[in-house]
């Protein structure tokens, strides 16, 4: 998912504190699920870690940080007594680490996740042995648990980056600087404390992108996901434009002609926020006017009049019926699947992904791809097509590479066989005994490991609680399980989409409805959606991050504010888009997850036909990241306009206005900024049966 995009990460400062009712009393012998609420000693908190308060353990909330975190004084309730002190057993079973819930991307990709994120992305980490080829197991090898890059108080992380602080592993919920990790956790503040570091398996990658809060503007770009960025020291000497294209003189041509939202948007289930709007006061804007009103900001979105329309053509997506009609070969296939189909047969495919989860097909592939016709698409301004797409796939694979591997060193196609969800029959094609390249074992994880499907132990989770949620809870609600859980947005499919407010703007991109997803992530797994949520991020504009697609095919051409910060075309770069925040930056040697992706890129590039520019730059350690004022910096989305009208009652404008920060509003979809200035002026928001919100006063 997103960097700022829905991919993106809510700025702390824009976070505001949840408002809870009473919860129930903290009791000893009790198990508790991470993410459940108590009370105790007239405070309230939030359990950090699935575990069972043993009798006689004194694992009171107060006295165990590790397992419970303080979230102040209770709202409501009786204060929890002590527990009458009783002698301590000599061994108490140690509780059973659960991934705890943090708050943005793809990253979101490596995020997100996250999703992007996203959203953002982390690199996968390494299995530390070679089963034996037995009798097929049911898991896939579990990844070794790591480090990452020490905190720096001087560094900008995005939603879903990933930091090692005394020890213990953090991840970012939204856009931070200088909060320490350490003291900086729990609801309302920019932190999640992952564990002991070398504790807790890294997610496959967070995804897109993570999602800021409505009004102060941060200095950095969140990002979906997963999909952090870098704000780090060291300005290069820029570096020249490698020339493996023509420099674009127009907008590319997508065909064929795409729809913006195929669905319309549903009704809320009952125990999501209920957004309800009185009636239109006298004088209230009319369609005809919020049109024009639209129309109107479109002139400023960026630094042409066609920003707006590439903003959209890069979205535009093919309805579902005609995505669903795509087969390898078919004669009617879009455009820009049959290029790919030139470029990548399905046996090309299965030589290049022989470990891949056997949900990950060359049909799902196509019909990712067909789903975005910006993806692949047809240049009529004398670029060459077929090259951009070949590039653009060799940088895609790359990175899922990174981002979904096995990265086993000694994987051989013997003991891939013996999983049963790797077992392709290309596996029995070839030589049994010899161990895989790396950049063949892309694909392996098309969930995140240690997450099922219905899960709910309160991880990727932004959900609504009452007043004070953040706007994104609001209009990505989180939808329930068959038992009335809240669903975990865990990383899914090849880009590891994770958290509700990805998986929502991901969902309303393909069918104008944000519910669709997010009452079934399952899809983005178990569907094409597996590879099309890894697309929507390669085509997603997330201001001042231009879409990976820009970078390849050169629609992003650096201006002085990206030459400055050592911004310049090539696989760097669309490191940078996807996981900036961690992996570059800070100058010297490459860090060992680009490492990682520059050697897939060479690989996928040879085995595609690509030939690199030798003024390419393949590393990001001397990139600052995309800026305010970079290229590809626009204002795209919506917040409520705090001006004077003295031609309405009481003065209000009746009016939102375009913001650089992330927003569930954005003039790329048509409609939204009436949206906007409904929900900002006229809206109310309904939670069990109670106007929690009421914007209308």
């Amino acid at each position: 998912m997103l960097n700022r995009f829905a991919l993106a990460a809510i700025p702390a400062a824009l976070f505001a504190v949840h408002a809870y009712a009473a919860y129930p009393a903290w009791q000893e012998g009790t198990t508790y699920t991470a993410g459940t609420f108590v009370s105790y000693n007239g405070h309230d908190y939030k359990c950090l870690v699935t575990h069972t308060a043993y009798v006689g353990a004194g694992w009171t909330p107060s006295g165990t940080p590790t397992l419970w975190q303080d979230q102040g004084v209770s709202s409501g309730g009786t204060p929890t007594p002590a527990p009458t002190a009783t002698l301590q057993p000599t061994a108490t079973p140690k509780p059973t680490a659960t991934p705890v819930p943090t708050a943005s991307p793809t990253a979101a990709p490596t995020a997100t996740p996250k999703p992007t994120a996203t959203p953002a992305p982390t690199a996968t980490p390494l299995p530390t042995a070679t089963p034996a080829p037995t009798a097929a197991p049911t898991a896939t090898p579990a990844p070794s648990a790591g480090c990452y890059t020490a905190w720096s108080s001087s560094t900008a992380y995005n939603g879903g980056d990933k930091v090692t602080y005394n020890g213990r592993n953090y991840q970012a919920k939204w856009w931070t600087q200088n909060n320490i990790p350490s003291s900086n956790t729990g609801d309302g503040l920019p932190w999640t404390d992952l564990g002991a570091c070398g504790g807790v398996n890294p997610t496959a990658t967070p995804a897109p992108t993570a999602a800021p809060t409505a009004t102060p503007k941060p200095t950095a770009t969140p990002v979906p996901t997963s999909t952090p960025t870098a704000t780090p020291t060291n300005t290069p000497t820029a570096t020249p434009k490698p020339t493996a294209t023509p420099v674009p003189t127009g907008t590319p041509t997508a065909t064929p002609a795409p729809v913006a939202t195929p669905v319309p948007t549903s009704t809320p289930a009952a125990y999501k926020p209920q957004i309800t709007y009185i009636t239109a006061p006298a004088g209230y804007p009319t369609d005809a006017q919020f049109s024009a009103a639209e129309t109107a900001l479109a002139s400023q979105v960026g630094t042409d009049s066609s920003t707006l329309a590439r903003i959209r053509a890069a979205l535009a997506v093919l309805p579902d019926a005609q995505v669903n009609a795509v087969t390898a070969g078919n004669s009617n296939n879009p455009d820009n699947v049959k290029r790919v189909e030139r470029i990548m047969n399905e046996a090309k495919f299965d030589s290049l992904f022989p470990v891949r989860n056997v949900a990950y097909t060359y049909v799902n592939f196509l019909r990712g791809v067909a789903k975005f016709p910006a993806y692949c698409t047809t240049y009529t301004d004398g670029r060459d097509s077929d090259a951009i797409c070949r590039k653009l796939l060799a940088t895609s694979f790359a990175h899922f590479a990174q981002e979904t591997g096995a990265n086993w060193p000694a994987l051989t196609p013997a003991t891939a066989r013996t999983y049963p969800a790797q077992n392709n029959p290309v596996l029995a094609t070839m030589d049994q005994n010899t161990a895989i390249p790396s950049y063949k074992q892309a694909l392996w994880y098309l969930r995140e490991s240690g997450y099922n499907e219905g899960s709910a132990v309160g991880a990727y989770q932004d959900c609504f609680r009452g007043a004070g949620s953040s706007i994104f809870s609001i209009f990505y609600p989180c939808g329930q399980n068959s038992a009335g859980q809240t669903l975990d947005y865990f990383g899914r499919g090849s880009k590891q989409l994770s958290w509700n407010y990805n998986f929502g703007p991901f969902s309303k991109s393909l069918y104008g409805d944000v519910n669709v997803l997010l009452d079934n992530p399952g899809q983005v797994a178990d569907t094409w959606l597996n590879f099309a949520s890894a697309i929507w991020f390669a085509v997603y504009p997330q201001s001042p991050k231009p879409p990976m697609t820009w970078v390849v095919d050169g629609t992003w051409v650096p201006n002085a504010v990206d030459v400055a910060n050592g911004m310049s075309p090539g696989f760097g770069a669309t490191v940078q888009i996807i996981n900036g925040g961690i992996e570059c930056g800070g100058g010297g040697a490459e860090k060992s997850q680009v490492q990682n992706r520059i050697a897939a890129y060479k690989s996928f590039t040879a085995e595609l036909g690509v030939t690199i520019p030798a003024n390419e730059v393949l590393g990001c350690a001397n990139m600052k990241g995309f800026q305010p004022g970079s290229a590809a910096a626009t204002k795209t989305y919506l917040d409520k306009n705090w001006g004077y009208n003295a031609n309405n009652p009481g003065g209000v404008s009746w009016a939102c206005s375009l913001v650089d920060y992330q927003m569930p509003f954005s003039l790329a979809n048509p409609g939204d900024y009436k949206q906007c200035v409904d929900y900002m002026f006229r809206g109310q928001v309904k939670f069990n049966g109670q106007v929690v919100i009421d914007n209308t006063k």
